[in-house]
Protein backbone atom coordinates (compact mmCIF):
# COMPACT_ATOMS: atom_id res chain seq x y z
CA UNK A 1 0.00 0.00 0.00
CA UNK A 2 3.02 2.50 1.17
CA UNK A 3 3.67 2.71 -3.24
CA UNK A 4 0.06 3.76 -4.34
CA UNK A 5 0.38 6.61 -2.17
CA UNK A 6 2.43 8.69 -4.50
CA UNK A 7 4.33 10.28 -2.18
CA UNK A 8 7.73 10.48 -1.35
CA UNK A 9 8.65 11.94 2.16
CA UNK A 10 11.72 12.60 3.99
CA UNK A 11 14.78 15.37 4.04
CA UNK A 12 14.90 15.11 -0.25
CA UNK A 13 10.85 14.81 -0.68
CA UNK A 14 10.10 17.06 -3.57
CA UNK A 15 7.93 19.35 -1.28
CA UNK A 16 10.54 19.37 1.15
CA UNK A 17 13.18 20.80 -1.64
CA UNK A 18 10.81 23.02 -3.40
CA UNK A 19 10.24 25.35 -0.42
CA UNK A 20 14.02 26.33 -0.63
CA UNK A 21 14.17 27.46 -4.59
CA UNK A 22 13.17 29.92 -6.68
CA UNK A 23 9.37 30.11 -7.85
CA UNK A 24 7.19 32.71 -9.68
CA UNK A 25 5.78 34.05 -6.59
CA UNK A 26 8.67 35.81 -5.50
CA UNK A 27 12.20 34.78 -3.86
CA UNK A 28 12.75 34.38 -0.46
CA UNK A 29 16.12 35.82 1.20
CA UNK A 30 17.60 36.50 4.34
CA UNK A 31 20.34 38.00 5.91
CA UNK A 32 20.59 38.54 9.82
CA UNK A 33 17.85 39.88 10.97
CA UNK A 34 16.51 40.73 7.73
CA UNK A 35 14.09 39.27 5.17
CA UNK A 36 13.31 39.56 1.69
CA UNK A 37 10.00 38.43 0.35
CA UNK A 38 8.43 38.16 -2.52
CA UNK A 39 11.23 39.76 -4.48
CA UNK A 40 10.12 39.65 -8.48
CA UNK A 41 11.47 41.93 -11.74
CA UNK A 42 8.99 43.13 -13.35
CA UNK A 43 9.84 44.36 -16.19
CA UNK A 44 9.25 47.80 -18.00
CA UNK A 45 6.57 49.35 -20.61
CA UNK A 46 7.47 47.39 -23.88
CA UNK A 47 10.08 48.71 -26.06
CA UNK A 48 12.38 49.70 -22.90
CA UNK A 49 15.50 48.05 -21.12
CA UNK A 50 13.49 49.26 -17.30
CA UNK A 51 12.72 46.84 -14.62
CA UNK A 52 11.45 46.94 -11.54
CA UNK A 53 12.22 44.54 -8.39
CA UNK A 54 8.66 44.75 -6.19
CA UNK A 55 9.06 43.31 -2.95
CA UNK A 56 8.97 43.17 0.82
CA UNK A 57 11.79 44.14 3.07
CA UNK A 58 11.85 43.05 7.09
CA UNK A 59 13.75 43.97 9.63
CA UNK A 60 13.21 41.35 12.25
CA UNK A 61 16.35 41.87 13.98
CA UNK A 62 17.57 43.70 17.09
CA UNK A 63 18.66 46.92 15.55
CA UNK A 64 17.99 49.45 12.73
CA UNK A 65 19.60 48.78 8.92
CA UNK A 66 20.12 50.52 5.84
CA UNK A 67 19.40 49.58 2.51
CA UNK A 68 22.45 51.02 1.05
CA UNK A 69 22.98 49.47 -2.84
CA UNK A 70 21.46 47.74 -5.34
CA UNK A 71 22.75 45.76 -8.02
CA UNK A 72 20.79 44.05 -10.49
CA UNK A 73 21.96 41.83 -13.27
CA UNK A 74 25.78 43.24 -12.01
CA UNK A 75 24.45 46.55 -13.09
CA UNK A 76 23.83 49.34 -10.51
CA UNK A 77 19.86 49.64 -9.45
CA UNK A 78 18.42 53.20 -8.52
CA UNK A 79 16.54 53.14 -4.92
CA UNK A 80 14.01 55.93 -5.21
CA UNK A 81 10.49 57.19 -3.57
CA UNK A 82 9.47 58.82 -0.56
CA UNK A 83 11.18 56.64 1.81
CA UNK A 84 14.43 56.99 0.19
CA UNK A 85 17.37 59.41 1.16
CA UNK A 86 20.09 60.07 -0.90
CA UNK A 87 19.61 56.43 -2.95
CA UNK A 88 19.11 54.65 0.56
CA UNK A 89 16.09 53.52 2.57
CA UNK A 90 16.55 53.19 6.68
CA UNK A 91 15.02 49.91 8.26
CA UNK A 92 13.93 50.80 11.87
CA UNK A 93 13.75 47.54 13.75
CA UNK A 94 10.23 45.94 13.22
CA UNK A 95 9.78 47.75 9.69
CA UNK A 96 8.42 46.15 7.00
CA UNK A 97 8.63 48.41 3.59
CA UNK A 98 7.39 47.57 0.29
CA UNK A 99 9.51 48.52 -3.06
CA UNK A 100 7.54 48.64 -5.98
CA UNK A 101 3.87 47.95 -5.44
CA UNK A 102 1.27 50.52 -6.98
CA UNK A 103 0.96 51.45 -3.19
CA UNK A 104 4.38 51.27 -2.14
CA UNK A 105 6.41 54.13 -1.18
CA UNK A 106 9.73 53.10 -2.41
CA UNK A 107 11.46 51.81 -5.18
CA UNK A 108 14.12 49.96 -6.83
CA UNK A 109 14.34 50.67 -10.73
CA UNK A 110 17.02 49.12 -13.22
CA UNK A 111 17.50 51.18 -16.55
CA UNK A 112 19.52 49.03 -18.41
CA UNK A 113 18.45 45.38 -18.11
CA UNK A 114 17.95 43.15 -21.60
CA UNK A 115 17.03 39.32 -19.68
CA UNK A 116 14.37 38.11 -21.43
CA UNK A 117 11.45 37.51 -19.21
CA UNK A 118 11.04 34.39 -17.50
CA UNK A 119 15.02 34.49 -16.83
CA UNK A 120 16.13 34.34 -12.94
CA UNK A 121 18.46 37.05 -12.51
CA UNK A 122 20.92 38.04 -10.27
CA UNK A 123 20.30 40.49 -7.59
CA UNK A 124 22.89 41.98 -4.82
CA UNK A 125 21.68 44.05 -1.68
CA UNK A 126 24.24 45.76 0.40
CA UNK A 127 23.02 46.86 3.72
CA UNK A 128 24.83 49.01 6.07
CA UNK A 129 25.09 46.31 9.21
CA UNK A 130 24.18 42.63 7.78
CA UNK A 131 26.50 43.32 4.74
CA UNK A 132 25.79 41.48 1.15
CA UNK A 133 22.46 39.67 0.41
CA UNK A 134 22.36 37.88 -3.07
CA UNK A 135 19.66 36.01 -4.12
CA UNK A 136 18.27 35.51 -8.20
CA UNK A 137 14.78 37.31 -9.26
CA UNK A 138 12.39 36.19 -11.80
CA UNK A 139 12.12 38.62 -14.43
CA UNK A 140 8.30 38.75 -15.49
CA UNK A 141 6.06 40.54 -18.34
CA UNK A 142 3.71 43.64 -16.85
CA UNK A 143 0.82 41.79 -16.99
CA UNK A 144 -1.90 40.56 -15.14
CA UNK A 145 -1.37 40.97 -11.74
CA UNK A 146 1.79 42.90 -12.43
CA UNK A 147 0.30 45.26 -14.55
CA UNK A 148 0.96 49.13 -13.89
CA UNK A 149 4.12 48.05 -12.10
CA UNK A 150 6.61 50.35 -13.86
CA UNK A 151 9.72 52.47 -12.56
CA UNK A 152 8.93 55.49 -10.59
CA UNK A 153 10.06 57.77 -11.81
CA UNK A 154 10.10 56.66 -15.37
CA UNK A 155 13.38 57.55 -16.37
CA UNK A 156 16.80 57.60 -14.21
CA UNK A 157 17.27 60.46 -12.00
CA UNK A 158 19.75 62.73 -13.18
CA UNK A 159 23.34 61.82 -11.96
CA UNK A 160 25.55 64.45 -10.33
CA UNK A 161 27.88 65.80 -12.22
Amino acid sequence: MPVLAGCFNGPRATTTVQATQDSNNGTQAKIGGLRVENATLVSGPEGTTTATLIMSLFNDGREPDTLVGVQINGQPATIDGAAASAGSVELPRGAAITFGYQNSQSWVNSYDITEAESAYVPVRMTFQRAGILDFTALTVPPVGIYEGIAPNPSTPPLQAQ
